[in-house]
């Protein structure tokens, strides 16, 4: 993905929740592993190392886990879309924001490693 500005990444965030367009998805919790990437200008707040200005890691980390813990969503790109905007509506100097979920545990037919989206904003695109 090709921007103008910096990324901060989080990843492999563990969180168990019931998501999914099965019965058993709706009552019984399982894993579900997130990666996160935003895009924004640090210079402002870099150079004068001001943690003040910044945004920080744990405040992503925790509009993610809520989120991702909140009310059901069948489809995982829904869960996925609901991060996206959480995070451009919180944090304003984020530009865009690539959410990647990875449903390891999925109940499907036959072995597989993983299984999952990716999906990629721009705040241009969503205001």
């Amino acid at each position: 993905m090709s921007h103008a500005g910096d990324c901060i990444f989080l990843r492999g965030i563990e969180v168990s929740a019931c998501h999914g367009v099965l019965a058993e998805e709706r009552t019984r919790p399982q894993r579900f592993v997130i990666d996160a990437e935003v895009w924004l200008e640090t210079d402002d707040y870099a150079r004068g190392d001001d943690y003040r200005r910044a945004v920080c890691y744990g405040a992503i980390l925790d509009t993610i886990v809520e989120v991702a813990g909140g009310p059901h969503k069948s489809l995982v790109e829904a869960l996925a879309l609901a991060i996206v905007d959480a995070l451009l509506r919180r944090f304003q100097p984020i530009d865009a924001v690539r959410i990647t979920i990875h449903k390891p545990e999925a109940p499907l037919r036959g072995k597989f490693a993983d299984v999952g989206v990716v999906l990629t904003r721009r705040r241009s695109v969503r205001r």
